[in-house]
């Protein structure tokens, strides 16, 4: 199955008087990583929601390779390989790993019930398709190590890798993240720009990511949409948009500041001359002191990670 082509045009979603999403438009073309980013109620959400058919739009056109979804309903564009996750993973807590994943491929690929229960050849071929398939997610992923752990057993942020396994096994064609990094801790954050790389490279789908955690979106994304009050204020690469005045009022303030708020995920800047002078006094401080070492580690860190 190959990418497809998402273009979106002039949608506007509407509860009672308020629009959350107002004439917004962005294309992204097959096998691109396009990122939304924007403060929060900036409509982010509801877009994905309206592209997944969560929602009704009150106005304009959800294009899938020319097709208008406007009117289908999420299982008839689920059929058309749309695929969406959401930011609480619902999984089974005492199923393994494995077990997850096998349902998974249930669920996209369903056997018989007398083929199974007599072991016909065509089950038994089924079956281990399957298994292939989830040895293959399994390696693919990182998740070889939990295979036979339960799903209760994980941390927050493996839980969500098993989940992102779970949606590459339905083959999506176009794939819809909703915060994947939400609510993990920061380590684990900052290893998800290759995990989901490696996730695009295996379904080999478009993929549309919201997403809080600037550094890890310029890093991972081709294209970058940026939101406030339901409308598209900047559309483009990350390069265009970092120097596009209207993201830098919009979301990033001053955009060399905002990408260095996560640390590992992305190149970080050169210091700036306010950034330098403040190293430089603290180190003059630490040598009055008597003591020839910088801040401790933790502090260090913390720096770092922007808390």
């Amino acid at each position: 199955m190959s990418a497809a082509r998402l273009e979106v045009r002039g949608l506007g979603v509407a509860f009672g008087g308020i629009n959350a999403v107002n004439g917004a438009s962005f294309k992204g073309e097959p096998g691109e990583i396009v990122g939304i980013i924007g403060p929060n109620g900036s409509g982010k959400t509801t877009l994905l929601d309206a592209v997944s058919g969560q929602v009704k739009p009150t106005s304009g056109q959800i294009l899938l390779d020319d097709e208008d979804l406007i009117d289908w309903l999420p299982e008839d564009r689920a059929r058309l390989g749309l695929v969406r996750s959401f930011q609480d993973c619902r999984l089974y807590p005492e199923l393994t790993v494995e077990d997850t994943l096998l349902v998974a491929e249930d669920g996209r690929r369903p056997t018989k019930v007398l083929a199974m229960t007599f072991g016909l050849p065509s089950a038994r071929r089924a079956e281990k398709h399957k298994r292939e398939t989830v040895d293959g997610l399994l390696a693919g992923l990182g998740l070889e190590r939990f295979r036979h752990h339960t799903v209760g057993e994980l941390s927050t942020g493996t839980r969500r890798v098993v989940d992102l396994a779970a949606i590459a096994s339905a083959q999506p064609r176009l794939l819809l993240l909703d915060e994947p990094t939400a609510g993990i801790a920061q380590r684990e954050a900052e290893a998800f720009g290759p995990l989901l790389r490696r996730l695009h490279q295996l379904a080999g789908a478009t993929v549309l990511i919201v997403e809080h955690d600037v550094p890890l979106t310029f890093a991972l994304c081709d294209r970058i949409v940026v939101m406030e009050a339901g409308q598209v204020v900047s559309d483009g690469t990350p390069a265009e948009v970092q120097r596009d005045q209207a993201a830098i009022d919009a979301y990033l303030g001053v955009s060399h500041e905002a990408l260095a708020r996560s640390g590992a995920a992305a190149a970080k800047p050169a210091a700036s001359a306010p950034a330098t002078k403040a190293k430089a006094s603290r180190k003059r401080a630490t040598e009055a002191a008597g003591n020839g070492s910088g801040p401790p580690a933790s502090a260090d860190r913390r720096g770092r990670a922007g808390t």
